[in-house]
């Protein structure tokens, strides 16, 4: 198993609940961050916030959808986003649930990531293919810098010798369970 675990696949497939099912209590000792959405009473997304994976300090919102137009605080990620990469290293292990959003979009975040995966610190994360994020850069006019960021950490991630890749086909997707489950007893003990 390598020292990055990556698990691809569409918003909704399982990918975010695998890795924490996996890792169990000991997510509480991992650096990086975790993303969610928060939901109206309707169960609409409303926005979608950052905090760190370890759960320390405050849910950052990102992205709100409720806004019109939705806004996307870029600068968010210069402050926070940079910290949790930063900070990643001095834990055992760090998650990166989810990469492949607007933050591909500043330039800070992802010279900070470019630091992080220069070095071979044990991390598992999760990326999205497709779905609504590309919707929304898109109405934004923001499709070619997002377009053009992706697929950059796209190639890298996957000529970099110290990534593995796995794509997620569903809940009950068995390859990237094992994937995941050896990951977690290799290196998260």
């Amino acid at each position: 198993m390598k020292p990055r675990l990556f698990i691809l696949g569409p918003s909704g497939c399982g990918k975010s609940t695998a890795i924490r099912r996996e890792l169990g209590d000991r997510f509480r000792r991992a650096g990086g961050f975790t993303t969610c959405r928060d939901r109206d009473e309707n169960g609409k997304v409303s926005s979608f916030v950052i905090q760190s994976a370890d759960g320390y300090g405050p849910r950052d919102r990102f992205l709100d959808l409720k806004a019109d137009p939705p806004r996307i605080d870029l600068e968010l990620f210069d402050r926070v986003g940079v910290d949790y990469l930063r900070r990643a290293g001095e834990r055992p292990f760090a998650v990166m649930d989810e990469l492949g959003g607007v933050e591909l979009l500043n330039e800070s975040f992802m010279d900070e990531l470019g630091r992080y995966f220069s070095g071979s610190h044990p991390c598992i994360g999760t990326m999205r293919t497709g779905g609504p994020a590309g919707k929304l850069v898109e109405m934004m006019g923001l499709t070619v810098r997002y377009e053009l960021a992706r697929r950059a950490l796209c190639q890298f991630l996957r000529s970099d010798p110290n990534t593995c890749l796995i794509e997620m086909t569903g809940r009950d997707d068995e390859n990237a369970q094992n994937a995941i489950r050896q990951w977690v007893a290799e290196f998260a003990q």
